[in-house]
């Protein structure tokens, strides 16, 4: 850890001041007291100024001491919290859990609001962006089995060059294909679309993302074009009546024979 040496005019105010410039918790906060103001004899040789060296934590080491504390808070008892760091991605993992049921929830709501809860407490850290909160394997079995129904038609397109827009996602989901997009130097992803419809585009690293933009835009505009005719509502047409045919009455005079539409309607008088 790095260290820091902060001077004022008592140690509680030098405490304070530190804790409120780097947002740092009580259980977080580690320091020596280098020197303590002194009246002196007399009033000579007084030293006024209090001198306090602190540790700083790295920002790993800050979240998962947060993890701890929150999770003891709730009554869970555990053994160790792993971390590991991928880019500006952090990775905890808890062990030692007896009842794994209480911490991963029905469907994994609990976790994924623990998981909620860290990531807003830490939304202003700039070395890391993301963190992930797991226990027992359960959210990387979830994730693999996500996964495994796109992994297909994603590994096509490192061959074929092409692009390949998916269904839409909730955002869990989608950052499960960008994370797993983010490890694989050949391809890349972006997301188009707006609120539920919010979908991911997957494409060969070789192509710029102005050129899949407009390549994904002309598709659209040509399957919109291409609906079948059948689809379209059809004119509606009138049948043409049946010609009347005619019949020689006993005096020889030609009467007329009644069409079905009008044989049953009431005589004129």
């Amino acid at each position: 850890m790095n260290t820091i040496d902060k001077s004022g005019v008592s140690v509680e105010e030098i405490i304070r001041t530190f804790r409120r410039e780097h947002n740092i918790k009580d259980h977080e906060l580690k320091y020596e007291i280098l020197k303590r103001p002194s009246k002196g004899f007399f009033g000579l040789f007084a030293n006024k100024v209090a001198l306090v060296r602190f540790q700083l934590p790295e920002n790993e080491d800050r979240i998962r001491l947060f993890t701890e504390s929150l999770l003891g808070k709730m009554g869970i008892s555990f053994g160790t919290i792993h971390s590991k760091k991928e880019g500006k991605t952090l990775f905890l993992t808890v062990d030692g859990i007896v009842e794994t049921g209480f911490i991963i929830g029905k469907n994994g709501s609990m976790l994924e609001t623990i998981q909620y809860l860290i990531n807003r407490v830490f939304e202003g850290d700039r070395q890391i962006e993301r963190i992930y909160l797991d226990t027992d394997g359960y959210r990387q079995r979830r994730e693999d089995q996500f996964l495994n129904k796109f992994l297909p038609r994603i590994n096509k397109i490192k061959t074929s060059g092409n692009t390949l827009t998916l269904e839409p996602m909730s955002p869990g989901e989608r950052r499960i294909i960008h994370r797993h997009i983010e490890k694989d130097k050949g391809l890349k992803t972006l997301t188009i679309g707006e609120g539920d419809n919010k979908r991911i585009v997957v494409f060969s690293s070789r192509l710029k993302e102005h050129e899949v933009l407009k390549k994904n835009s002309k598709a659209k505009a040509d399957d919109t074009e291409a609906k079948p005719e059948e689809n379209k509502p059809k004119p509606r047409t009138r049948r043409p009546r049946a010609p009347q045919k005619k019949r020689e009455g006993a005096n020889g005079d030609a009467e007329k024979t009644a069409s079905p539409e009008t044989e049953n309607s009431p005589s004129e008088v």
